[in-house]
């Protein structure tokens, strides 16, 4: 099913999808389509791969960064499932890339149900890639802006008869590699309250978050790069994300915040899994948080 609600599209595997796709300026440099390039895509244009080629100028290990995050995107959904949470919110989904969130989730739990969002058209071109749920399962995608999350929690997915999330059940809300386009001036903090703040108790939120802890240089210059563009872009450290959490009343669950390159679902592991990358090649926090 697809649906138009002021002018936002929303399709579902509960139902045949079918839809136009969106009008997309193809001569200025998205977010979705950089990181694409950066994990080996295909799906870029010349203005996209000019300013990504950029970005590795100054940042050689930036192509290690977004395979390190998707690594701990897939650790971590794989992590909640298995402990039973089988309802997730992904927002900044980002251009279709397996295997994805549903496809490890419902790997796990066939049941699971997915809404995935995302505010930039591009995704929207290729969000049918999306649409393959479990016979069990559910997915839904639709057009939002992580900077109003109340259009998302109140999108009529979510708020008619039959919503693809039951909000009276935990929710994992995944947060991964998109909170670094949110500035201070957006209020972070109130954005992420407004996602949790609803949800019950047993819901989670993953958070990844690009760092210049360990590459001060090379993450300032990639960053400027990105503003230069138009595009928003700002790093953060272990103690910032912790003050986005924490006075929220979430639980950080083992191993806390840590680089996404040495994150692991066992912390009981002796010895510790080898990091696929350094510190500074991925230059990337990620955390898991429960709401009690």
């Amino acid at each position: 099913m697809t649906t138009e609600n002021s002018g936002t599209a929303w399709l579902s595997t509960t139902a045949g999808t079918s839809w136009t796709p969106p009008e997309i300026d193809f001569t200025k440099p998205q977010t979705a389509r950089m990181y694409d390039y950066y994990l080996g895509g295909k799906d870029h244009y010349a203005p996209d791969r000019e300013t990504a080629e950029r970005v590795v100028a100054v940042w050689p290990g930036v192509g290690k960064f977004a395979r390190a995050n998707r690594h701990f995107m897939h650790l971590a959904v794989e992590r909640l499932a298995t402990v039973g949470v089988d309802q997730f919110l992904d927002i900044g989904t980002g251009i279709p890339t397996s295997p994805n969130v549903h496809e490890i989730a419902q790997a796990a739990r066939p049941e699971a149900r997915i809404l995935y969002t995302d505010h930039d058209p591009v995704v929207l071109a290729h969000a049918r890639a999306l649409m393959n749920s479990t016979a069990e399962g559910r997915i839904d995608y639709i057009q939002g802006d992580l900077r109003r999350p109340g259009t998302i929690l109140g999108h009529p997915c979510m708020t008619g008869p039959e919503p693809v999330l039951d909000l009276g059940r935990p929710v994992a809300v995944n947060l991964v590699a998109i909170m670094h386009f949110i500035t201070p001036e957006d209020d972070p903090r109130r954005i992420i309250a407004a996602l949790m703040d609803p949800l019950p108790a047993g819901s989670h939120l993953v958070l990844s978050h690009i760092t210049a802890e360990f590459a001060p240089a090379e993450v300032a210059a990639a960053a400027q790069l990105y503003r230069n563009q138009g595009l928003p872009a700002h790093a953060r450290d272990a103690r910032a994300l912790a003050d986005l959490v924490e006075p929220l009343g979430l639980e950080l669950l083992p191993p806390g915040i840590v680089p996404v390159n040495r994150w692991s679902p066992d912390v009981s592991a002796d010895p510790p899994p080898a990091p696929l990358y350094t510190d500074a090649e991925a230059s990337c926090l990620g955390l898991i948080a429960r709401k009690s």
